[in-house]
C-alpha cells in the first residue's frame, strides 16, 4: 500500500471556494443601499400584506383597535367609524387601507423609543 501525502491547507481551500461563491455580495449590498438612497422616501409595506391581524382593547387597552402583528400597523375604532363602518363588521380591504395609511404616518413621524427605569 502506497500513501501519497500532498501539503494542502484545507482552510485556504474552503476560503477560496467561499470567495468564488460569495465574492460579489458586499458589492450587491452597497449598490442596493445606494439605489435606495437615490430613490428617496420608500413606502413601507407589510411583507405579507397584513395576514396576521390581532384585536386589542379593554381591559388592557383603553381603545379598541386592530393591529397587524408583522408591521405594527393599527386601525383604531374611531378611525373605522370615521370612515362609516362598524368596528365588528369592517371589511378587510378597508382595514388594509387604514393599515397602509398608518404605516405612511409612522414613516413620516419616526417615533422614538424611550427606556423606562
Amino acid at each position: 500500500m502506497v500513501v501519497i501525502r500532498v501539503p494542502v491547507n484545507m482552510f485556504k481551500e474552503v476560503e477560496k471556494m467561499l470567495h468564488y461563491r460569495f465574492w460579489d455580495k458586499e458589492r450587491e449590498r452597497s449598490n442596493r443601499a445606494a439605489g435606495m438612497a437615490n430613490a428617496g422616501r420608500i413606502a413601507i409595506r407589510c411583507p405579507m400584506r397584513h395576514d396576521q391581524i390581532a384585536w386589542v382593547g379593554p381591559p388592557h387597552d383603553r381603545v379598541r383597535a386592530y393591529v397587524c402583528i408583522r408591521c405594527h400597523g393599527a386601525a383604531c375604532e374611531a378611525e373605522i367609524r370615521d370612515r362609516g363602518f362598524d368596528f365588528e363588521t369592517v371589511p378587510d380591504w378597508e382595514l388594509d387601507k387604514i393599515f397602509d395609511l398608518d404605516l405612511e404616518r409612522q414613516a413620516k413621524g419616526k417615533p422614538k423609543a424611550y427606556s423606562y427605569r
